[in-house]
């Protein structure tokens, strides 16, 4: 893959995973934002550069999963970096109780890091396989 469709990729997904962030600080809406960042960012992303013509074709599966991967590793990390600091700012300021989790874990500075890391592992896993789908539809309704 190109290095600049990578660069791309990537700040595209952080922007993404940012907005994802925003969400969830609305307790009830929790659920979707998590739903979307683990398996919708990656169709997101290729049905957007399909059009935009930065990809040419879905026929290279390994393209395809590399981009489900990168995109659905780089969001979490931008869901992470934003929701984490607005939710303890808002159980610090407003004692909101489904954010009390946010407090402990900051608390426990040391396990924040390899959290960050799994979280955008597992996203990168099923955004790869959403990815993958994605891609194994489009071309099999494209050669129907």
């Amino acid at each position: 893959m190109e290095k600049q469709l990578i660069k791309v990729l990537c700040l595209f997904s952080l922007t993404i995973g940012a907005m994802l962030g925003l969400i969830p600080l609305v307790p009830s809406l929790t659920g979707l934002a998590f739903f979307t960042l683990m398996f919708l960012i990656s169709p997101i992303v290729l049905i957007h550069f399909y059009k935009l013509n930065l990809i040419k074709d879905f026929n290279e599966m390994e393209k395809s999963l590399t981009i489900g991967a990168i995109s659905g590793a780089t969001a979490c990390i931008g869901f992470t970096v934003v929701y984490l600091p607005l939710a303890l700012l808002l159980q610090l300021i407003f004692k909101i109780e489904a954010f009390i989790w946010i407090k402990v874990l900051f608390v426990n500075f040391g396990f924040l890091i390899p959290i960050i890391i799994l979280i955008a592992l597992i996203g990168a896993l099923f955004n790869a396989f959403s990815a993958f789908l994605v891609a194994y539809f489009f071309t099999y309704f494209k050669q129907n």
